[in-house]
């Protein structure tokens, strides 16, 4: 991401954001204020399922505090290559008993890559639970306990899952892993800063 600019997670649908831009839908997370459309940001090649993609952002720009914020689609992370559903993918292999290795055969990307994953999730993983679990409270307040899983990586796993269901009853249906990516403000994986900062 550029510096200088600030990033807000939106759904991965171009028509749609760009409507809500043109309608003054979208809020700044700075100032409350409402986002016009700025230009675009730099592309960038994103690894899916289906091979790489190219995406181009689209950048817009507080009318309250001139801020521009750097709309990126809810199916990717902050400063990843790979989607989101992709990550998830690998994490969730790695919980249910599979070793990196064979992750990293499942999603089809070197196995350094999903290690590098697999440890910043560990090291952030309680972080991530109580992140999401609160979310999932906010979001179904008749929500009752979550129950442990016996595992950091799963109780993770599992807040996320919870979250992400409750999102989708209360706000519509997204897949869960792009509600992991939108909950988190991108940060999910992010080297720099907890997933608690980003939402």
């Amino acid at each position: 991401m550029p510096e200088g600019h600030l990033m807000l997670i939106v759904e991965n649908d171009p028509a749609k954001v760009e409507a809500d831009l043109a309608k003054a839908r979208v809020a700044c997370p700075a100032c409350g204020g409402v986002l016009a459309p700025w230009s675009f940001a730099r592309q960038r090649h994103v690894r899916g399922d289906q091979g790489a993609a190219l995406l181009r952002p689209r950048r817009a720009r507080c009318r309250t505090c001139a801020k521009t914020q750097v709309l990126l689609p809810d199916v990717v992370l902050c400063r990843r290559v790979d989607a989101v559903a992709v990550i998830g993918r690998a994490l969730s292999a790695t919980a249910t008993g599979a070793g990196c290795r064979r992750a990293a055969v499942l999603v089809r990307r070197p196995f350094s890559t999903v290690r590098g994953w697999l440890r910043r999730f560990r090291s952030q993983a309680a972080q991530v639970a109580a992140h999401f679990t609160i979310w999932a409270h906010r979001l179904d307040a008749n929500l009752g306990p979550i129950a442990p899983s016996g595992s950091t990586l799963g109780d993770a796993l599992g807040a996320i899952g919870t979250a992400a269901r409750a999102a989708s009853l209360r706000l519509g249906p997204r897949p869960a892993w792009s509600w992991a990516s939108a909950l988190s403000g991108g940060m999910l994986l992010a080297n720099t800063s907890s997933p608690s900062k980003g939402a």
